[in-house]
């Protein structure tokens, strides 16, 4: 009768690849163990901006670790996705993303695509208006459009950006309304503002948060807004919708990582972030600005993304 000869060799195996399993666990379950740096795709100020550095000093304290906002801005979020890329997948490069981010996708201009990156978490989200200042005969949206029937030469609508989220509602109110104007591009929202208030065009297309003080204070007034429904922080602010034009978008703005960060991480950032996001401080914040939680676990966040960037890119053909 044979005997089983054992092998030491393999036995050495065995309780290597046991030890190596163990480290690698250990090391997942200590993330994270060292500062994690929030890159922000634009430059400091902004409502992006502001977001990423409210998450980024609540996230530090939830995580135990530093998280360093660094700005990034550039080809509407490129310079900062291409960092990203050049980055290990392991959590400690969080970036910035944004409505804004699924526009440049759709355009397919950048060397990546949306597959290449996860986005873990869609912060914010908030609607935007047709707006005048105070002084402005134009009381009401139906003002406005008596004011493009009678004077077409004068509607120059200023908004922020070429070929994004503001030229979009605009775009579809023009459309439904049957109505030309001008659309006059600033580089950045608080420019877009400035120019509203400063007489040099009639009416602008804004986010709500870009101007927060100036609509509170009276010296902006809102004729309509891109929601569903009436807005919790603008109740007397009428839809588009209600008033006959089927509009209705938002702008959101979250956190993406690259693609290849393990579920381990993942799990852990996503955890943290649901924990700011119930904390009164980040509530406050949220209603400071005027925004709303979208809700949407890591895989919804996917699909919503996937959906956005097919529509935006019908809307890109359209100016073409």
């Amino acid at each position: 009768m044979l005997k089983k000869i054992n092998n030491p060799l393999s036995k050495l195996s065995q309780i290597f690849w046991v030890l190596l399993m163990c480290f690698s666990t250990y090391v997942e379950a200590a993330y994270p163990d060292k500062p994690i740096r929030f890159i922000s795709s634009t430059a400091a100020g902004g409502p992006l901006d502001t977001m990423a550095r409210t998450m980024a000093k609540m996230l530090s304290d939830e995580l135990k670790q530093p998280v360093i906002v660094e700005n990034k801005p550039g080809g509407t979020g490129i310079l900062a996705m291409n960092y990203a890329l050049n980055q290990a997948a392991d959590g400690y490069t969080i970036v910035t993303a944004t409505g804004s981010t699924s526009f440049m996708l759709a355009e397919g201009n950048a060397s990546f695509t949306e597959n290449d990156f996860i986005f873990i978490s869609g912060l914010q989200s908030e609607p935007t208006a047709l707006a005048v200042v105070k002084s402005s005969p134009i009381k009401n949206l139906e003002d406005f459009l008596q004011f493009v029937k009678n004077e077409p030469e004068k509607v120059n609508i200023a908004g922020y950006g070429n070929a994004g989220f503001n030229q979009l509602v605009y775009s579809k109110f023009q459309q439904q309304a049957n109505f030309k104007g001008a659309w006059v591009p600033y580089t950045s929202a608080g420019q877009v503002v400035l120019s509203l208030l400063g007489g040099q065009v009639p009416a602008a297309v804004i986010t709500p948060s870009s101007a927060i003080s100036q609509i509170q204070n009276g010296d902006i007034r809102l004729l309509a807004l891109s929601t569903a429904k009436r807005d919790l922080y603008f109740p007397k602010v009428p839809t588009f919708k209600e008033k006959g034009f089927n509009i209705v978008e938002s702008l959101w703005r979250g956190i993406m990582v690259k693609k290849g960060t393990s579920n381990e991480v993942l799990t852990k950032l996503t955890t943290a972030i649901a924990n700011v996001e119930k904390t009164p401080e980040w509530r406050r914040f949220m209603a400071e600005n005027a925004q709303s939680s979208m809700n949407l676990s890591v895989d919804q966040m996917q699909e919503f993304v996937k959906n956005e960037i097919a529509t935006r890119k019908a809307f890109l053909n359209q100016l073409k």
